[in-house]
């Protein structure tokens, strides 16, 4: 019987020591779970454990929240509208404190990500970041692949909503500059062509049309105006749909002009600009396939 007893031992503590490889790498059970990193497992010494699988949070900050980051979470269990208990016996439980994410990102500038955390209330994780400047710090979404270090950038600020004067005016204005270029660039062409005949031995240049010339109108210029201001492409950077390149992948994405994010907000969800323009509606590819439409002064946040 005390050998019997002895081999029970030396195996059950042989399975628990023995390697198990998951991909390349090679991890032991700590206990009854196996942490690779990416997601935690459970070792199946029970039906319901067998296909349980949560994500990896030994990244991330061991302590608590900002507390100037949060509010408190008020409990309503057992009482009616008017506050008292009509029901007895609910309540109880831990004391919880709702994370203040920033979801509109108005404040311009570099903001460094001092550290990633937890957030009970919701299955992303949500990342401490610090302007460089100002010294505010303010809780974003944590997108895959930003570490702490990482410099972020918002450009919604740059952006402001504008009145129809301000949009008329600069309507004319760019209407005069691409009257004044078109003209420009036609005399330059006209007197690149009398160059030419000047040069030329064999014929008289009489008429020639200028065709497939570009047309710059106030929405073109207004285009290549954003084109050229367009933030850098790095992810967690937010910035207006209009100045997104098309074809990549975001989330945290607003449904009306300068309001806050309100799709792709989950954990590992994400969302592909198809098509943006400098005015008007872009185009955007849901993970279920659905196509929606949203105001290109809407925000997103790039990576998912």
């Amino acid at each position: 019987m005390f050998r019997l007893a002895l081999q029970r031992v030396s195996a059950a503590v042989g399975s628990k020591l023995r390697p198990i490889s998951v991909g390349q790498q090679q991890v032991r059970f700590m206990g009854n779970t196996i942490d690779d990193g990416q997601f935690k497992t459970w070792k199946p010494l029970a039906p319901t454990l067998r296909q349980r699988r949560m994500t990896s949070r030994k990244h991330l900050h061991k302590g608590g929240p900002v507390r100037e980051l949060t509010v408190a979470k008020r409990r309503t269990g057992g009482r009616n509208n008017t506050g008292r208990i009509t029901c007895r016996h609910r309540g109880g439980g831990a004391k919880r404190r709702i994370r203040l994410v920033d979801f509109r990102r108005k404040e311009t500038g570099p903001q460094q990500v001092i550290r990633l955390e937890y957030d009970p209330g919701r299955s992303a994780h949500i990342a401490l970041i610090k302007h460089m400047e100002t010294g505010k710090l303010s809780y974003i979404l944590a997108p895959v692949g930003l570490k702490p270090g990482a410099i972020v950038q918002s450009f919604m600020g740059e952006s402001k909503p504008k009145s129809a004067a301000q949009i008329k005016e600069e309507e004319e204005a760019a209407a005069a500059a691409a009257l004044a270029a078109e003209a420009e660039a036609r005399t330059q062409f006209e007197e690149s062509l009398a160059e030419d005949a000047e040069t030329d031995a064999y014929g008289k240049v009489e008429s020639i049309e200028v065709e497939g010339a570009q047309e710059y109108t106030s929405e073109g210029l207004k285009h290549q105006a954003a084109s050229s201001s367009r933030a850098s492409l790095v992810v967690g950077n937010c910035m207006p749909l209009k100045m997104v390149p098309i074809g990549t992948i975001i989330h945290n994405i607003g449904l009306h002009p300068f309001g806050r994010a309100q799709l792709a907000r989950s954990a590992g969800a994400s969302v592909q600009l198809l098509y943006t323009a400098p005015t008007g509606l872009a185009q955007i590819k849901m993970m279920s396939g659905e196509i929606r439409r949203v105001p290109v002064e809407a925000c997103a946040t790039l990576g998912r």
